[in-house]
């Protein structure tokens, strides 16, 4: 939903600037918040591909859906999109802190609830808060 959401805003900033019709298919380019690309894509990311290039996750790292113990309450633990970074041989962790790099906001959930939901709604509010924090895709 989110991705929709930036590719509303793109279009919506290239008919501010009179550039509505292009003849060649321009790539999408995902810009931090100080304007330095990122990552460059030739089809309309996912929010997965978005976060996955925004946090420069590498092939041997994961990320998915972990609950946060420390955030427990009532044996109800809330759940949050989480990246754990592979060790590099000879390379320093990007992260110092052991376990993983929490991404987005936790989410409460119930019981049974389809985990390819939670992750896809866990996944568009942290590409929400990246377009919050002065992320953008341009293009």
């Amino acid at each position: 939903m989110s991705a929709r959401l930036a590719q509303f805003d793109s279009l919506l900033t290239r008919r501010r600037l009179g550039t509505t019709h292009t003849p060649a298919r321009s790539a999408h380019v995902l810009r931090d918040p100080w304007g330095e690309p990122v990552a460059e894509f030739s089809r309309f990311p996912s929010d997965l591909d978005l976060l996955k290039a925004a946090h420069r996750v590498q092939g041997d790292d994961w990320v998915g859906v972990l609950a946060d113990e420390a955030q427990t309450r009532n044996l109800n633990a809330p759940w949050r999109l989480a990246l754990l970074r592979a060790d590099r041989h000879g390379q320093a962790r990007v992260s110092r802190e052991p376990g993983p790099q929490w991404i987005g906001a936790a989410q409460a959930s119930r019981p049974g609830a389809r985990s390819a939901e939670l992750r896809r709604d866990l996944c568009a509010a942290a590409v929400r808060q990246l377009w919050q924090s002065g992320w953008k895709l341009i293009g």
